[in-house]
């Protein structure tokens, strides 16, 4: 409310028949205020059809109370409008406009509404498996170094193969070292006294035996001494000192023909003295001469070795990287209109009003996965193929070398040198790592 003042007017709100004053029972309902109201009543009942069809004495009682309602309530505001104006304010009326209850006011409340928000990208996610891949790749191939896998593989194959054939002929060539030299040189460098011991008790084991004490002699050498003694018994310094003894009773079934037997020129007696002082000189001798005719006969039927004719190198690497990204995005949004009709009416008249009310609601949710998987297969094989000849003996002997190694044979004419030409059927085999 206004006062008149700030209004600048001096009128009076209600005139006429409708201006009252206040005071002690001044609630009552005036005539005019009644006529108003039952002819407000009277054309609002009438303009329904509901109204007309009920009974005469129903109709008439409905008119009656909604009369009887409405007089109080004009009074009420009779009654207001009096006291404004003796406080000098001024009322003033509030008018409500009527919205038609109609399908184009959705429309016009949707118009005004806020557009959706668009619908979220799929590419919004980050791809952070994809983009590594480059980065991935780079890294395995730099940690498996296929280059120098494959020239170490090359390289390693190369070396064995030379490493094989320098062996062969480094044993080949200590073998006719050994088998060019004199029986006594060999026995030096071969055979031990220990040896011959052994030799001696294991061939005539009724009458020899070999005994382990303690002296100062050198007679032992660094050779073995009996199965099982180790090497280097007998040897100076105050060591174990291994000795040939004659068993108790060893001539009582009769004494062997070591003259014979060892090559000597005179027979010898069955003694402790003999025994160490011929018997085992004679018999390293025989070892020795055994053995280098054996070795001599061996280089002359022509040792074979190993020879690579040809072979593959296969060196392979697989590689295989997987990379995803996967994103999700998803929207869901919901507009709700609402209508809602007020009907209402008084002694100055019934009117309808309309509430219409609009809600959006919009919500986003986005999810996103990343995986990156990297196998590597690293394959080298080599196929080698090889076949087995004799070693050529003219290549590391001359003839008076080779002359001599033939005189050493136990049968000389029956063992001509194998010639180098003569060589064993190919035989070929993969070897592969």
């Amino acid at each position: 409310m206004t006062t008149a003042a700030a209004t600048g007017t001096s009128r009076r709100t209600l005139a006429g028949p409708y201006a009252t004053s206040v005071g002690p029972g001044g609630h009552g309902v005036s005539p005019a205020v009644s006529d108003l109201v039952s002819a407000q009543v009277n054309a609002l009942l009438s303009s329904s059809a509901a109204w007309h069809e009920l009974s005469p004495s129903a109709r008439e009682e409905m008119r009656r109370n909604l009369q009887k309602i409405s007089s109080y309530a004009a009074a009420l505001v009779q009654e207001d409008f009096a006291l404004s104006e003796r406080l000098g304010q001024t009322p003033m009326l509030k008018r409500t406009a009527i919205v038609p209850a109609a399908p184009p006011a959705l429309a016009e409340a949707a118009a005004d509404a806020p557009p959706p928000p668009p619908r979220p990208r799929q590419d919004e996610f980050a791809t952070r498996a994809v983009s590594q891949v480059a980065g991935v790749t780079r890294e395995t191939l730099n940690a498996i170094a296929f280059p120098t896998f494959v020239a170490d593989l090359i390289k390693g194959t190369f070396n064995a193969i030379v490493d094989a054939s320098i062996k062969q002929m480094e044993a080949f060539g200590t073998l006719l070292a050994n088998v060019a030299k004199t029986v006594d040189q060999f026995m030096t460098d071969n055979i031990t006294d220990n040896q011959a011991r052994d030799w001696l008790a294991a061939t005539y084991p009724e009458h020899f035996q070999v005994s382990i004490g303690r002296g100062d002699d050198d007679r032992g050498g660094r050779g073995r001494a009996g199965a099982g003694r180790g090497r280097g018994r007998g040897g100076g310094g105050g060591g174990p000192a291994a000795t040939l003894r004659v068993r108790q009773g060893a001539g009582k079934g009769g004494k062997p023909n070591f003259r014979r037997d060892l090559g000597l020129n005179a027979d010898v007696d069955l003694d402790d003295k003999a025994a160490e002082e011929v018997l085992v000189p004679a018999a390293r001798r025989r070892l020795a001469q055994q053995r280098h005719q054996l070795l001599s006969t061996m280089v002359l039927m022509g040792i074979n070795r190993i020879v690579v004719t040809s072979g593959r190198i296969y060196a392979r690497m697989g590689f295989y990287i997987d990379a995803s990204d996967t994103g999700s995005a998803q929207s869901a949004s919901q507009f709700d209109y609402r209508h809602d009709t007020l009907a209402g009416g008084g002694f100055l008249g019934f009117g309808v009003a309309s509430r219409t009310s609009v809600a959006y609601v919009s919500s986003t949710k986005k999810d996103s996965s990343d995986a990156i998987n990297v196998q590597a297969d690293l394959t080298g094989e080599v196929d080698l193929k090889f076949k087995s000849e004799t070693f050529p003996l003219e290549r590391f002997a001359d003839m008076n070398a080779i002359q001599q190694i033939q005189g050493n044979t136990a049968n000389p004419a029956a063992n001509t040198p194998q010639s180098s030409t003569a060589a064993t059927p190919a035989a070929t085999a993969p070897a592969a790592t």
